[in-house]
């Protein structure tokens, strides 16, 4: 299997909601830090996020102020397994091969705008 030492359990305060008071809890898994994966009604999730600066609340994480992506759906398996896989499957996967195996090919995808051309100088 892949590197799950940089893998560890950890919970998202995701919110505020409808009311600045309301906010959703889950349980996730963190990797490198500042990326959050959780499962959601079976679907795979990838957040990027921040630490929670409380000395009590070591593994307390809140949205990023990015848009999540969905990894993956009918999950029905351990997350920390998921993920595992899930990694090792991108970090052998060079970028031609992930932007024309997997982005060119998504269900009821409309166009996608990158920035891949870099100005010089």
């Amino acid at each position: 299997m892949g590197e799950s030492t940089e893998l560890e359990r950890a919970a998202l305060a995701y919110g505020p909601y409808d009311l600045p008071h309301m906010y959703e809890v889950v349980e996730g898994v963190l990797y490198a830090d500042h990326y959050f994966f959780h499962l959601e009604n079976g679907i795979l999730w990838l957040r990027h996020v921040r630490k929670v600066d409380h000395p009590e609340h070591t593994h307390l994480f809140i949205d990023g102020d990015s848009g999540g992506l969905q990894l993956a759906g009918n999950v029905q398996r351990d997350l920390l397994e998921v993920v595992t896989e899930t990694l090792d499957r991108l970090r052998a996967t060079d970028g031609l091969t992930f932007l024309i195996d997997e982005l060119l090919w998504l269900n009821d995808r409309g166009d996608i705008e990158l920035n891949l051309v870099k100005k010089k100088g």
